[in-house]
């Protein structure tokens, strides 16, 4: 499969899914080149509704923000003339997420003169990511006409407008209930740490989730999401006391109900809504102190998250921290404090990182061919305060030292590169892996090219694969391995 089949059937079924299916399709997605551009190339054919989608949740993240803003800006006119209504939609969301203060006239005007009735409240959320979102709505009337449109407008104008009518609000004081539930994507990885750390932890109801004393969950690094149990859907009352109890009264919250099937999601979110508005909680979307997230029938809080806030910028094909720390602590038994550690594709840091915060080292250096990678790794370095070399050049020249641990994510045959030129890349490195590790040295490398990974270190008799773990990353699943160079006789 070409990797513009494989982006077009991403992009299709990244229309059907929700919840944490569509999260690993998104990552996905990102790791391919030039995604962002290529994606949009496909908003006038066939596939446009499901091109729109991706690229409006793309719009996100700041690599796809910044990619996508020049040709939204561009092709302002033309996105908003599309005949499509839902495509039509969708393509007002992208112009407030890349560009809505340039097209800010240009969407008062078509609010104005937009006659599908469910189109409208795209192009308000629009005109509320502008700076001013009052000058362009407080004089907006709903006009008369069917129920949920009419719901539907008024929605939106107040998230757009929420920004604004939001007074400044008291730091938190959470008082967190004695247990938490940890969702992950690795679970032995979590389990290990747990372990290691010696925490007690049970199985939750949540699939892939464990659930762990409060009082420890800032130590760990091997989980996705910390969840706090608020309370059973339906008993608004309880939630309330819950939350109160935990220190969000007076907070302002936002609904997440991703794993909510899609029929169902919008009535969900507008009982919650209604329901906890009672006892003095107000959902605004716009401006929020704290999660509410809906699962199997439970309302769970979700608060800031901490852990990887080093990670400052990213690049397309950046790992899941998540993922780069399940994989330090798998490979943990393996490394020494004394270990000099290189990472030949380093991307923008984040395994070098995580190997630091789980062990000390004694030298840390990251290569990559890309200088927008090195630029990425160097602002993540000075923020986590870890002390790095970071070399802008190609591995496969590099040669200087020898190293006790070499980590990597490896180029994905469909990702950064291609597999055609992924066999030459494996076997070139495949040699230089021989005389960058030391005799006894250890390899974690994670790559979705496993049987060419194998078939180059099978060739080498100084080289050993010694274990292999399977991992889901961006909807693939990637195998670790890890190998050993075995001593010169």
């Amino acid at each position: 499969m070409s990797q513009n089949d494989a982006l077009a059937a991403l992009v299709r079924r990244y229309l059907t899914e929700s919840g944490e299916k569509s999260k690993h399709t998104m990552e996905a997605m990102l790791a391919l080149p030039n995604a962002p551009r290529r994606i949009y190339g496909m908003t006038t054919g066939e596939d446009n509704r499901a091109a729109f989608k991706a690229l409006c949740d793309m719009a996100k993240k700041k690599v796809g923000q910044q990619a996508l803003s020049p040709l939204v800006i561009r092709d302002a006119d033309t996105l908003m003339s599309i005949d499509d209504d839902k495509a039509r939609k969708s393509a007002y969301k992208l112009i407030g997420q890349c560009a809505p203060d340039v097209c800010a006239d240009k969407l008062f005007e078509a609010l104005k003169r937009e006659n599908t009735r469910f189109v409208r409240p795209s192009i308000i959320l629009a005109l509320g990511n502008t700076k001013d979102p009052e000058r362009y709505l407080k004089n907006y009337v709903v006009e008369p006409g069917e129920t949920k449109h009419m719901q539907a407008e008024r929605d939106a104008l107040k998230k757009a407008l929420g920004k604004a009518a939001v007074p400044q609000q008291a730091p938190m004081k959470l008082r967190l209930p004695q247990w938490g539930t940890l969702t992950c994507m690795k679970p032995s990885a979590l389990a290990a740490e747990l372990e290691a750390k010696g925490i007690k932890f049970c199985p939750s109801m949540l699939q892939d989730a464990f659930e762990v004393p409060s009082a420890y969950v800032g130590k760990l690094r091997c989980y996705e999401d910390a969840l706090f149990q608020a309370g059973k859907l339906g008993d608004y009352k309880a939630i309330a006391a819950a939350l109160d109890a935990m220190g969000c009264k007076g907070q302002y919250y936002r609904i997440e109900a991703g794993a909510v099937r899609p029929d169902k999601r919008r009535d969900a979110i507008m009982a919650v809504s209604k329901g906890l508005a009672v006892y003095g909680y107000t959902d605004n979307p716009s401006a929020y102190a704290f999660e509410l997230r809906l699962l199997k029938g439970y309302a769970y809080a979700k608060f800031a998250d901490q852990r990887f806030d080093y990670r400052k910028t990213s690049i397309a094909a950046s790992i899941n921290p998540v993922t780069a720390a399940s994989i330090m602590r798998l490979c943990e038994p393996y490394m020494r404090e004394t270990a000099d550690v290189l990472d030949p594709f380093c991307g923008s840091g984040t395994m070098l990182i995580e190997r630091a915060h789980l062990k000390p080292a004694k030298s840390l250096v990251g290569v990559d061919i890309s200088g927008q990678a090195i630029k990425a790794a160097c602002t993540n370095r000075r923020a986590s305060a870890i002390r790095i070399a970071l070399i802008h050049g190609d591995i496969l020249n590099y040669g200087a030292a020898q190293y006790d641990e070499i980590i990597a994510n490896m180029p994905f045959g469909i990702r950064v590169s291609g597999h055609t030129s992924n066999v030459k890349l494996y076997e070139a490195f495949a040699d230089k892996l021989l005389a960058l590790l030391k005799d006894g040295g250890f390899a974690f490398l994670l790559t979705q090219e496993k049987k060419l990974l194998r078939d180059e270190i099978a060739k080498r008799q100084a080289l050993h694969l010694i274990h292999e773990e399977n991992f889901e990353s961006g909807g693939l699943c990637p195998t670790l391995f890890i190998i050993k160079k075995e001593q010169a006789r």
